[in-house]
């Protein structure tokens, strides 16, 4: 077999893909019960994931709470860290947004999801000529000409099921292969500029305003800038662990919760007005916690559920699915820093375990929302494709890749255009053929009811992957 493999130079040495660097929470205190059982059900776990998800913030373990332009209160974000967007929304400027209250919930790959291995084009001999040894040999067929990497089973029954969209060929002119260069233009949703909001922070700038200080929450080891808002805040949860039921975190100490008041005193802006609407948001997360048990009593399980054991997007996105089930949910949830897909070596086994743990982890989600009757869409993103040629036991940054969204509301099917991976550019990359901003468009526009332009900055088409 001739090897069709594009003729480049190879890569430039590149720094590994690590999460951005952010603020470290403090230490955290011993364990207050020490012997508490280390194995619990699925529901236990889960009631003590939905208490403590107002513990957590009461206590500062492993939380922040920032405001405008992405201020954290413990220490700023170094501007680098921020390559956002120096556009703004002006509070409440976008309406009412749809009868319904929506959650959007993104899911970050960060460091480069390989597209080409995650929706596999198994009816092209080219992908096969060029992966090798990397090729996925048994996908799971969506329509006789792609499929799903075989550790994505739950993702492929939402195919079924009319509830996965596939947008292939997601990237944007002039791409960048740095990742955070292209991380950021993902976050701010205009590329190249550098300022002060991300795409979500403006959206919620338009919706809510400084009204709801729990509109935005970040997932993750720090603020993401894509919910760095003007006038809006958000609250980051960066340390999952605080989260384990076997470390409980039920606030007893009054020394606990004057802590976090006086840190919310240093913060850059309005410190009474933020104490006061963070305080009440604590106090409604607190009494939502028998609603979210009563929620996830459906879903009980006598399966061990031991956090440690558990890959940090399954825990990321069970608590995601208790702040959906909670009396309020956040308009936008933002899941980021978990795994590797900077995958330049050992990729078969790397890639593979990172797909198994996305699908326990949306499995566990939808497990929990679809019985609680929330509109919630889930989207993924990255911030770029790997090149289609294999190099060693890995790939090399690329260009163009995929998305996925995952909803009730969802018109099922496959969108934008096929890779042609006998049509590369110079460096052997796909060429991307829709712009990441027409799937925030959608977005916008078919889910969250509000007009895109005012927060891309510019008219991009909007695909037609929603119902109605």
């Amino acid at each position: 077999m001739n090897d069709r493999r594009p003729s480049f130079e190879p890569e430039e040495s590149r720094p590994r893909y690590e999460p951005p660097a952010f603020v470290t929470p403090p230490e955290r205190a011993a364990p207050v019960e020490p012997d508490v059982c280390q194995t619990v059900t699925r529901r236990r776990f889960l009631a003590a994931l939905g208490g403590s998800v107002a513990v957590a913030v009461a206590g500062g373990y492993g939380i922040s709470v920032w405001g405008r332009s992405g201020a954290a209160e413990t220490a700023a974000l170094p501007t680098s860290s921020v390559p956002t967007s120096l556009m703004t929304v002006p509070p409440g400027s976008l309406g009412p947004g749809p009868d319904a209250y929506r959650t959007l919930v993104v899911v970050e790959m960060g460091g480069g999801n390989d597209g080409l291995n995650t929706v596999v084009p198994h009816a092209s001999d080219a992908y096969f000529d060029m992966r090798r040894g990397l090729a996925i040999g048994e996908p799971i067929d969506l329509d006789g000409e792609v499929g799903l990497h075989p550790n994505l089973g739950f993702v492929a029954e939402q195919y079924q099921a009319g509830r996965l969209a596939v947008v292939e060929g997601v990237g944007y002119p002039n791409p960048d292969l740095s990742h955070f260069a292209s991380m950021s233009n993902w976050w701010s949703g205009i590329p190249t500029s550098v300022g002060a909001t991300g795409w979500l922070g403006r959206y919620l700038d338009g919706m809510v305003g400084t009204d709801d200080p729990l509109a935005g929450v970040s997932i993750g080891p720090g603020p993401t800038p894509a919910l760095a808002g003007e006038q809006s805040f958000a609250v980051a949860i960066q340390d999952m662990s605080a989260l384990a039921p076997s470390v409980p975190r039920w606030v007893d100490s009054a020394a606990e919760v004057t802590g976090m008041w006086q840190g919310f005193a240093r913060a850059p802006f309005d410190s009474a007005l933020m104490i006061n609407q963070v305080r009440e948001a604590i106090d409604a997360t607190v009494n939502a916690a028998g609603h979210v048990n009563e929620a996830l009593g459906a879903s009980d399980t006598d399966e061990p559920a031991q956090p440690e054991q558990r890959a940090d997007i399954v825990q990321s996105l069970e608590m995601a699915a208790a702040l959906v089930a909670s009396p309020n949910p956040p308009r936008v949830i933002y899941v980021h820093g978990w795994g590797d897909f900077d995958t330049h070596e050992g990729q078969t086994t790397r890639h593979g375990q990172l797909m198994t743990d996305l699908d326990a982890g949306l499995a566990v989600f939808f497990g929990v929302v679809d019985d609680l009757n929330r509109d919630v869409l889930v989207m993924t993103t990255s911030e770029f494709g790997r090149r289609v040629a294999y190099n060693g036991s890995g790939t090399d940054h690329g260009t163009a890749g995929i998305q996925l969204l995952i909803g009730s509301t969802i018109r099922a099917g496959r969108y934008g255009e096929a890779p042609n991976l006998k049509a590369l550019d110079l460096r052997g990359n796909l060429i991307h053929t829709v712009d990441y901003r027409s799937v925030y468009a959608s977005v916008l526009e078919g889910f969250l009811e509000v007009p895109a332009a005012e927060i891309l900055g510019n008219e991009f088409e909007a695909l037609p992957v929603f119902v109605g």
